[in-house]
């Protein structure tokens, strides 16, 4: 069996060109939806106040309004979608190489499987110990188990485990994994317009799925594979050097779909339609990143290295923040009675989680990481020796 020769294998992303406004993003997306999952436990909620003001002061009332802008920050993982597809494309973006299959599959294994099984055992003893209810509930024993081979999605009308609902993400980022090399191989083989027949054929299933009433609708790659894949359209233009040129109309089009999606999330109107209002100004974002926006993300902001920290353990953050919350709000209701009624609580336990997340991203998905580094070299050299 001939091997290919080292010039023609693709680099694996740790070794390509950093680029920190990926992390910034990262940290942004990370923030804003454990921000926003924060107010379910820990906080009476905007509804509550609104209902009955003079119960509460006016400082409260006040700082209420400031929940509005958060209740819509759910949707960021449509960033996260985006960014994904970037840089799982970008180490092969317009060389022409043929991917290490092998080295791919133990990487990406190894980057998520772990910390995702760590937390949902966490979230497994949690529940248990605190709040006795697995011990009652067979539906959430087999819910845990459908969850810990990433099937959750497909089965139980999209339930997802009780102490860690956002983890129904993680399943649907496996799926684009999957998925990507047949992508990879319509559009190397049949040209650009196979992906994006391929990519609406899937969109199309989800829209269908979503007419006819089912949760795999909302809960599988199908629905977001349009998302996924403008990432990774992104890193080929823009490793071939041919980003589109940056116009005030693109940043009118971010800026402009930014408000009108929220406007419409506010009146209502079903967040199926809204994920791909908050993709498209994810789009943009992110493109405006890769050019004219870069300087915006310069180490020489001191906000940038906190962001880029936050990117960093990102995904330790997403895993972890919900269980924490709803430990934290239970401890508080067993304390004072009642949920918090400043908005401060909410907004001080999203900066606190961090620190949290720090310390599991040490402990667990940092070791993870070296592991699958270490072994996709390994995988990769070998594929070098002759046979």
């Amino acid at each position: 069996m001939i091997q290919a020769p080292a010039t023609a294998l693709a680099k694996p992303l740790e070794n390509s060109k950093k680029l920190p406004a990926i992390d910034v993003l990262r940290g942004v997306a990370a923030l804003g939806v454990a921000w926003f999952h924060s107010r379910v436990d820990l906080w009476v909620g905007f509804k509550a106040i609104q209902a009955d003001p003079g119960a509460y002061s006016g400082f409260d009332r006040g700082l209420s309004f400031l929940s509005l802008p958060v209740s819509q920050m759910g949707s960021m993982v449509m960033l996260f979608f985006v960014l994904s597809g970037f840089c799982i494309h970008l180490p092969v973006a317009s060389k022409g190489l043929p991917p290490n299959w092998r080295a791919y599959a133990v990487r990406r294994l190894l980057r998520i499987y772990p910390a995702y099984l760590a937390v949902l055992l966490f979230s497994f003893l949690a529940t248990l110990i605190f709040f006795k209810q697995v011990g009652d509930h067979y539906a959430e024993v087999k819910l845990y188990a459908a969850s810990a081979v990433m099937i959750q999605n497909w089965l139980f009308g999209g339930s997802q485990v009780a102490m860690n609902p956002s983890l129904w993400t993680i399943p649907i980022e496996v799926e684009f994994y999957l998925v990507y090399p047949l992508v990879l191989w319509l559009f190397r083989r049949l040209a650009l317009r196979a992906a994006v027949a391929f990519t609406l054929f899937c969109t199309a299933i989800g829209a269908t799925l979503f007419y006819l009433g089912y949760s795999q609708s909302t809960g599988t790659f199908l629905k977001y594979a349009f998302i996924w894949n403008s990432g990774a359209w992104l890193a080929e233009v823009y490793a071939r050097g041919r980003l589109p040129r940056w116009t005030q109309w693109h940043f009118m089009g971010m800026v402009g779909t930014a408000v009108l999606t929220m406007m419409l999330g506010l009146a209502g109107v079903n967040v199926f339609y809204l994920h791909y209002g908050w993709a498209l100004c994810s789009f943009l974002l992110l493109l405006w990143v890769l050019g004219p926006g870069a300087t915006f993300f310069s180490s020489n902001h001191w906000w940038v290295p906190p962001l880029v920290f936050t990117g960093t353990v990102s995904y330790s953050l997403y895993l972890l923040h919900f269980p924490l919350f709803k430990l934290a709000g239970a401890v508080w209701i067993q304390v004072y009675g009642s949920k918090p009624e400043s908005f401060l609580v909410p907004t001080l336990a999203t900066i606190l989680v961090v620190p949290m997340a720090w310390l599991f991203y040490r402990l667990i998905e940092l070791p993870s990481h070296d592991v699958a580094r270490k072994l996709g070299s390994s995988i990769q050299k070998k594929s070098l020796l002759p046979t």
